[in-house]
């Protein structure tokens, strides 16, 4: 069938659905209101923050505590194939679950909210001195600001305690 057959069968066929007086157009679905999605974001997207948040600080912290030698080159100062350095991968890999599970977990979201933020600061800071700016430098800058927006957020869900 050619394109112009069809469009006038088309044409046709709306002509009598208009002709028809009895014929009740069909009620479109409600679109939804954008304020009642506004307001939906705004109460859940502090607690999407912190849960997300607290995924990246477990994720990076359990690669910490697995295999610490890889991430003994980024303890400034101090050598690589230090025990010190790797004494301090593992403890700053605890710390990063312990916080990222006090996120997850909604046990005291801003107190986890700052120290993340001290974390992050570290991390760029100390990035910064020893490589300069870099692709990863931007990215723990990204996340500190994550950590300052749950630390200021004081409406959370999903809370143990607060």
């Amino acid at each position: 069938m050619t394109v112009a057959r069809r469009n006038r069968f088309a044409r046709a066929a709306a002509r009598r659905v208009d002709a028809d007086p009895r014929r009740v157009p069909a009620a479109a679905p409600p679109a939804p209101r954008p304020d009642k999605v506004i307001q939906t974001a705004q109460a859940w997207a502090p607690t999407v923050a912190r849960l997300v948040l607290g995924l990246v600080l477990l994720w990076f912290g359990l690669h910490e505590l697995l295999q610490p030698s890889l991430w003994t080159g980024y303890v400034p100062v101090i050598s690589a194939t230090s025990k010190f350095a790797l004494v301090m991968v593992l403890l700053h890999g605890w710390v990063l679950v312990l916080t990222g599970a006090a996120l997850l977990l909604g046990i005291a979201p801003r107190l986890a909210g700052a120290l993340s933020a001290l974390l992050l600061l570290e991390i760029v800071l100390s990035l910064s001195v020893t490589g300069g700016v870099s692709d990863l430098v931007a990215r723990d800058l990204g996340v500190f600001g994550l950590a300052l927006a749950v630390f200021a957020s004081d409406r959370q869900r999903l809370v143990l305690r607060d």
